[in-house]
């Protein structure tokens, strides 16, 4: 296992509560942050990265369209969303992927950790609500566990 990227986790991180917490209003620093590590990335990386953003922003889509995410006034998902799966993308490619391998591990702790950034998020935010239904709780975990499996997964194209 490679060492730990703290560049990426601490500015995922702060990116994290920065768009929680200001939504839109720190939305240009995050791009930036998300720009000067793509920069560092190789083309694999930038490839996964990509893909993964691409399936976060569906998946996202799809949860919202079905009901158990939605958005205080958008109709899709708001810019920060979008910047959130893009900087959530980048942190994944550039460590979460590492300790991923295990698809079981993967899936459960995805299953796990995925649903409850949700719920933070939407305490923190104002601007985001989950769907307090057990229908919905099962199916972020579902999806949360698959898209664990396929960050893991994504590993084997780019390390």
């Amino acid at each position: 296992m490679t060492s730990m990227n703290w560049p990426a986790l601490i500015g995922f991180k702060l990116s994290w509560f920065a768009l929680v917490f200001f939504q839109n209003l720190l939305l240009i620093p995050v791009v930036l942050f998300v720009l000067w590590s793509l920069w560092r990335c190789s083309n694999a990386e930038r490839l996964a990265w990509f893909a993964l953003a691409a399936v976060g922003i569906t998946l996202d889509s799809v949860l919202q369209y079905s009901g158990v995410l939605s958005f205080t006034g958008s109709i899709w998902l708001p810019l920060w969303m979008l910047a959130l799966w893009l900087v959530f993308s980048l942190v994944v490619v550039q460590v979460f992927s590492a300790y991923l391998q295990n698809y079981w591990i993967a899936a459960l702790s995805s299953a796990v950790a995925g649903p409850m950034a949700y719920l933070g998020g939407a305490a923190l935010s104002g601007q985001m609500q989950v769907s307090s239904t057990t229908e919905a709780y099962i199916a972020l975990a579902l999806c949360w566990g698959c898209y664990g499996v396929l960050s893991g997964w994504s590993r084997r194209f780019y390390a």
